[in-house]
């Protein structure tokens, strides 16, 4: 598990203005925002503060509407962050801040004029004092600082990126730019350095070879390099192959952001991993293409189906209706005797979030599914028809499990900067935590209140949050609750049934007096699959998701009472529970 360093920023909803639009090339267009909201302000009685942008590839998200009506899209101001309420009419675009002047509240954002997006047709249509509402950026990616020197890589929509990362040089090391674009009018002028090489790569559009080639060409410098890279997602799969497995770059020093997707229309093998396979016998193949490790074998070049079967452990004849299978949804390409990775193949091979659809904890709660009728019909959890055992019990079982659980948690991260604000940690400095999560409240907490707290699990779950934190965490690791000042959980209610959770709230009352429940009650507004969340919340639950009505009957069963309640944003709430005398 590979964290980048991050600085996390207040998330704020902030409405602007155009002051005024340029255009940079006959490609690219200029809006500077403005607007006594990109200063400190206040809003329904809150406090908010100055925008600010500090790291070169900080994002913003722009939200319109697709029916016009902005108002009713837009995410709830929370005190410590924002809340987005679910909608099927919001539409937001990522945008890079190209320049921000604090003094006269001005903001720059570099917008390509190619298609007919929200965002370009509103750089396009605009007139000074129309009004745009922006949030963000809610974190800064730190470069690390044994960097020698760095490679910066993209395409026109990189542009804003790597012009800030030259004028802004977080580090002052040399630095190797190649930057792909349709058209030589696309050009314009890049703040480099004595020391800097820069090339401009002209190339059809549409070429998803083309960036990886010129990265390919770059000439290494002594040391450990950054690599950095925003493109066309499909043209980043080949540079991503090319930086981990030929330059061996540490994952730690990688930082490849797809910024957007090009329209295929409906073909279904250049779909991504989400869209390409929507037949059960479909997704069931590319599964068992996935863990023989089909993608992986076929990333250096293709081979022939005898050699993929050798590479798999399978019989080559019974290879052969799995390759039939996974060429539609574009796995893998047959060229007679010979097999190479599709679209979706070279992203299974990069991209291991990709690779998640397929194998790993997601995929078996997919698999239980297919338990669910039964298991409806006899008021039980499909998850334990299958694996004869709950979820929670087979995530304490299985390290790999409870670690996808812990990873998934590190969004956190972003949503409990208020959370050492609350009055409960005045109890006292003893403070346990338990929970995927545990280890993100636990580092919040230590800077924003002074406490080390403890971190509390089962023996497999501790090893896990035990190997990730380190042999530097200050933090005690314990698979005992002791005697407490305040109990924490940290996403540990989601993966245990009623009677688990129930279970679980009975010893945090037997430890503390108060506790602290940070939860994930329902899916993220922003999010397109729901009800996908919710259909496999029950399956691996035995339940639909829980209301907060909900979880108070379960506390209420452990001897607690919900004393307070404070929406975080997400999906993702923080309950204080009082001991019920």
């Amino acid at each position: 598990m590979v964290h980048h360093r991050l600085t996390v920023l207040p998330l704020v909803l902030r409405r602007v203005r155009l002051e005024r639009a340029v255009d940079v090339t006959p490609r690219m267009r200029r809006i500077t925002l403005g607007g006594e909201e990109l200063g400190e302000f206040t809003r329904d009685g809150l406090t908010l503060p100055a925008f600010a942008c500090p790291g070169f590839d900080d994002h913003i998200k722009l939200i319109f509407a697709s029916d016009g009506n902005v108002r009713d899209v837009l995410p709830a101001q929370l005190e410590h962050g924002i809340d987005w309420p679910p909608s099927r009419t919001r539409v937001t675009r990522d945008y890079t801040p190209r320049r921000h002047d604090r003094r006269a509240l001005e903001l720059d954002l570099d917008v390509v004029m190619h298609g007919d997006g929200p965002a370009s047709a509103w750089a396009r249509d605009a007139k000074p004092g129309a009004e745009l509402w922006i949030v963000g950026p809610k974190s800064s990616v730190v470069v690390p600082e044994d960097t020698d020197w760095v490679l910066l890589a993209g395409d026109e929509t990189a542009l804003p990126a790597i012009s800030r990362f030259l004028e802004d040089r977080p580090l002052d090391v040399p630095v190797r730019a190649v930057v792909t674009i349709a058209d030589d009018a696309a050009r314009q002028p890049l703040p480099t350095r004595e020391g800097d090489v820069l090339d401009w790569i002209v190339a059809p559009a549409g070429d998803e070879n083309a960036l990886a080639d010129a990265v390919r060409a770059v000439e290494p410098l002594p040391g450990t390099p950054y690599v950095w890279a925003g493109a066309e997602s499909r043209a980043l799969l080949p540079v991503r192959r090319h930086v981990s497995k030929e330059r061996g770059v540490p994952k730690s020093h990688v930082n490849i952001t797809g910024y957007w997707h090009r329209d295929e229309g409906h073909d279904p093998a250049r779909a991504g991993a989400n869209e390409a396979v929507v037949s059960p016998v479909s997704w069931f193949a590319v599964r068992a293409a996935v863990c023989l490790g089909i993608p992986s074998a076929l990333a250096e070049g293709e081979l022939s189906v005898a050699d993929l079967a050798l590479r798999a452990g399978v019989d080559p004849a019974a290879l052969e209706p799995l390759l039939a299978m996974v060429t539609a949804p574009g796995v893998v390409v047959r060229d007679q005797d010979t097999v190479r990775l599709g679209p979706l193949g070279q992203e299974l091979a990069v991209d291991e979030h990709a690779r998640e659809r397929f194998e790993g904890l997601h995929a078996e709660q997919v698999i239980a599914l297919a338990d669910l009728a039964p298991a409806l019909a006899k008021g039980t959890a499909a998850w334990s028809r299958g694996a004869g055992t709950t979820l929670r019990q087979s995530v304490v079982d299985d390290p790999e499990r409870y670690a996808e659980l812990a990873e998934d948690a590190g969004g956190l991260v972003h949503l409990v900067t208020g959370v050492p604000a609350l009055a409960v940690w005045n109890r006292g400095g003893r403070v346990a935590i338990t929970g995927p999560g545990a280890l993100v409240v636990a580092d919040v907490l230590a800077e924003g209140t002074g406490s080390c707290p403890a971190v509390v699990e089962d023996p497999g779950p501790l090893r896990v949050l035990r190997d990730e934190a380190g042999a530097a965490s200050p933090f005690e690791f314990t698979e005992t609750w002791g005697e407490r000042d305040v109990a924490v959980t940290a996403l540990a209610i989601g993966h245990r049934t009623d009677a688990e959770a129930e279970t679980l709230l009975r010893v945090l009352r037997a430890a503390a007096p108060v506790a602290v429940l940070i939860e994930k009650l329902r899916p993220d507004g922003l999010s397109p699959a729901a009800a996908e969340e919710a259909l496999l919340h029950l399956a691996t639950l035995g339940t639909p998701p829980r209301a907060p009505a909900d979880l108070g009957r379960i506390a209420a069963r452990a001897g607690w009472r919900i004393s307070a309640r404070r929406p975080l944003g997400w999906g993702v709430e923080c309950f204080e529970l009082a001991a019920i005398s």
